[in-house]
C-alpha cells in the first residue's frame, strides 16, 4: 500500500504550479512550431469502478496513519473514527488491464511487381488510344469527298 501525503488546503503550492502550467501552455499555442505531425500515439483504455473502501483489514493502518499526521481531528475521534474514515476516505487504484502491446506500422511500398504493371497499364491505355486516333483519321481521309 502507498500512502500519498494528505492534502492541504491552506498550501498554495498547487495554485503555483496550476498557473505556471497555463502560462505554459499559453506560450506555447503561440509558437506554430509547438504541433509538429504526429508519429505515434499512446492510447490508454480507461474504466472505472467504485467499491466501499476502506477494507476492514485496512482501518488500522490508516487510524494510526491519521493520527500521526498534523491532520485536525475532531472532539468525538475516538468514538467516531470508523465513521469519519469510510466518510472522508479515498483510495485510487491504477491497475494495467494488460500486457499485450499492439503496433501498426502503415508504410508506403512499390514491389518491383507493382511498378511493372503499371508501366505495362499506362502503355497499353496510350498505345491504344493512340491506334484508335490513327484508325479515325485514316476513316476520316478515306471518308473525304476530294
Amino acid at each position: 500500500m502507498i500512502v500519498a501525503p494528505l492534502c492541504n488546503l491552506t498550501d498554495n503550492c498547487f495554485y503555483q504550479a496550476t498557473n505556471a502550467y497555463l502560462m505554459t501552455l499559453s506560450n506555447e499555442s503561440d509558437s506554430d512550431s509547438y504541433c509538429p505531425q504526429e508519429c505515434s500515439t499512446t492510447d490508454f483504455l480507461v474504466k472505472k469502478s467504485s467499491l466501499l473502501t476502506p477494507l476492514e483489514w485496512q482501518m488500522s493502518d490508516i487510524k494510526s496513519f491519521v493520527e500521526n499526521t498534523s491532520i485536525p481531528l475532531t472532539s468525538d475521534w475516538s468514538t467516531t473514527w470508523r465513521e469519519q474514515i469510510h466518510k472522508n476516505y479515498l483510495a485510487i487504484s491504477i491497475i494495467q488491464e494488460t500486457s499485450i502491446i499492439e503496433n501498426n506500422t502503415q508504410s508506403a511500398q512499390l514491389s518491383v511487381v507493382d511498378v511493372l504493371s503499371n508501366i505495362g497499364g499506362q502503355t497499353g491505355l496510350w498505345v491504344g488510344i493512340s491506334l484508335l486516333s490513327i484508325m479515325e483519321l485514316i476513316e476520316m481521309f478515306y471518308r473525304s469527298p476530294y
